[in-house]
């Protein structure tokens, strides 16, 4: 099984003697199947993590690896999706979610109907000939989540992608994003700032303290999955252990805070 593994992994933006240390002794590992959410505090390097994880930037320390083979920088075993959607306006919503593939080299057929099956799975099959201007923040970031997962990567990155959304669209988001994940079988990371969130979707939910960013907490959870077999996701976010969860991460989170206060 395909894995995803930072071992040991610092970062410092500048000279290490005297650069910013952003991230310190971090380690994880992402296997096909798992989904883990990245939380914490403003200034923790949760986005730096997720960089580091696509190959953006180069560890100070450490390694990261995808099958033992060191990451040397992006590759289509690893899509990301980004907060801002980053589609092409000028582009239909068909030909954004078809764009990696045809920058690998794929025929036009082909990407074609790849497109059009991913569209079909975010339910923007009747969408495919506009252009993404003329779509909603939801639509748009299903466009996104179908042109990361058409080239059929090992591991999805997200970047806070729903954070921009209204609380009810969000709702449905994360219902959809459980149903992706499980049909891709691929390995997702996602960093979000909603406690509540990452408690439902992930099978693993990390929390990083800041200056610099490190773990502090691990917990796993079967919210997600639980969704997946049929339980009715509001009756699973009312329920005593939902919000223990999510309460004992808030004090995980805040809890150097509170202590220096």
């Amino acid at each position: 099984m395909s894995s995803l593994n930072l071992a040991g992994v610092s970062l410092h933006y500048g000279p290490e003697q005297t650069g910013l240390p952003v991230l310190q002794n971090v380690s994880l590992n992402l296997a096909r199947g798992e989904f883990i959410s990245v939380i914490g505090r403003s200034g923790s390097g949760k986005t730096s993590l997720l960089n580091l994880a696509g190959g953006f930037v180069a560890p100070s320390a450490g390694r990261v690896t995808v099958d033992g083979k060191p990451v040397t920088g992006p590759g289509p075993d690893r899509a990301v999706v980004f907060q801002d959607d980053a589609l092409y306006p000028w582009r239909s919503v068909r030909d954004n979610v078809a764009l990696p593939l045809k920058l690998r080299g794929i025929d036009a057929a082909t990407r074609a109907e790849k497109a059009r099956e991913w569209l079909a799975a975010v339910g923007l099959q009747d969408h495919q000939d506009k252009h993404v201007w003329q779509l909603s923040g939801g639509q748009r970031q299903r466009v996104g989540l179908a042109r990361a997962l058409a080239s059929e990567p090992e591991f999805l990155l997200m970047d806070e992608p729903l954070g921009a959304l209204d609380a009810m669209t969000r709702d449905q988001m994360h219902e959809l994003l459980l149903s992706l994940w499980e049909e891709s079988h691929a390995g997702a990371l996602l960093i979000t700032h909603s406690v509540e969130e990452a408690v439902f979707l992930s099978t693993s939910v990390i929390v990083l303290a800041p200056t610099p960013g490190r773990i502090v907490h691990r917990e796993e959870f079967e919210f997600g999955r639980r969704y997946l077999e049929g339980e009715d996701p509001r009756a699973l976010k009312s329920e005593p252990e939902f919000i223990d969860a999510r309460e004992r991460l808030l004090a995980a989170i805040y809890e150097k805070e509170l202590v220096d206060g």
